[in-house]
């Protein structure tokens, strides 16, 4: 019994390197491409859009969700907005400038975490 145990513990573990391998080489070939695609690019391009990509999606995701709420609660929450508004739009510019410095857009993780 205690032998079977053993066998089991050493399987797990073996599967688990195997896993943890598998995760590392993937994450370095996705690296490597990203690198490939930016090679001979201009950075300050790719900059930009990224800070323009974020900024536009998150301002749009705002605009229709403060749109929606606004359309379904009949004007009631137009003041809410309208002293919140000024915080979302730092908030927005400050994750704007974030994806400058991560190298990747709003719209690229949410490609990437996109189920389907």
């Amino acid at each position: 019994m205690k032998k079977k145990n053993e066998i089991e513990q050493d399987l797990d573990q073996k599967e688990f390197e195997n896993e943890l391998s598998r995760d590392l080489s993937s994450e370095y070939n996705r690296i490597n491409v990203q690198q490939k695609q930016l090679e001979g690019k201009n950075v300050y391009v790719i900059a930009a859009m990224h800070f323009f990509s974020t900024l536009i999606f998150f301002e749009a995701l705002y605009w229709v969700l403060k749109w929606n709420i606004n359309y379904f609660t009949l004007g009631t929450t137009i003041n809410f907005f309208s002293q919140l508004s000024p915080f979302v739009h730092v908030a927005i510019l400050i994750l704007s400038i974030h994806a400058i410095f991560v190298s990747r857009s709003a719209v690229d993780v949410f490609i990437d975490k996109w189920p389907f």
